[in-house]
């Protein structure tokens, strides 16, 4: 889950890049620093300890990135260094992700069933979702015993209930209704 401040940060980002047409770009110099600020442990170690002045975080954010990644983003990796808050990059970077792939149209969407699904029902999974999403679609599969028949897709936080189970319940909900 995303936090607020790592929200805010990714946004302003994102606004820029699109402002110039960089969104790609961008988005794989925010790859690289995750890379190394967030995915490398030593490195996450060294920047989250609180012993070691913001100045020479600072210093050590320019060696290893200016010059090698857009402006805007070197501009966010300082601010970050200089507030304490390079803990926030992978949180970004997931965010700034998620925000170009919405602007390009894509939608993530993991598909639970009850069984394994074969090469032609996630083809067929898929164009009915990008119908009905109105997106394409990266299309994610999981393995959920729980489930009676049928699938259940979640995709941004949105749950798609096409199983059998969910049928069942809504019908259950709508007789109650009555």
């Amino acid at each position: 889950m995303t936090s607020g401040i790592a929200r805010n940060y990714a946004r302003a980002l994102f606004d820029l890049a699109v402002e110039t047409g960089d969104l790609l770009a961008v988005e794989a110099d925010l790859g690289t620093a995750r890379e190394l600020l967030h995915l490398d442990k030593d490195t996450r170690a060294f920047l989250g300890n609180k012993l070691i002045g913001r100045t020479t975080k600072k210093s050590l954010m320019r060696q290893a990135f200016e010059g090698k990644v857009d402006a805007r983003l070197m501009v966010l990796l300082t601010l970050l260094a200089n507030r304490g808050r390079t803990e926030l990059i992978g949180e970004i970077a997931e965010e700034y992700e998620r925000l170009s792939r919405l602007a390009r149209g894509v939608r993530n969407v993991t598909v639970s069933s009850a069984f394994p699904l074969d090469k032609e029902e996630k083809a067929l999974i898929t164009r009915s979702l990008e119908k009905r999403l109105s997106a394409s679609v990266d299309l994610r599969t999981d393995v959920r015993p729980s489930l009676v028949g049928g699938v259940v897709a979640e995709s941004e936080g949105q749950e798609i209930e096409l199983s059998i189970q969910g049928q069942l319940k809504d019908l259950a909900e709508r007789l109650e209704g009555k």
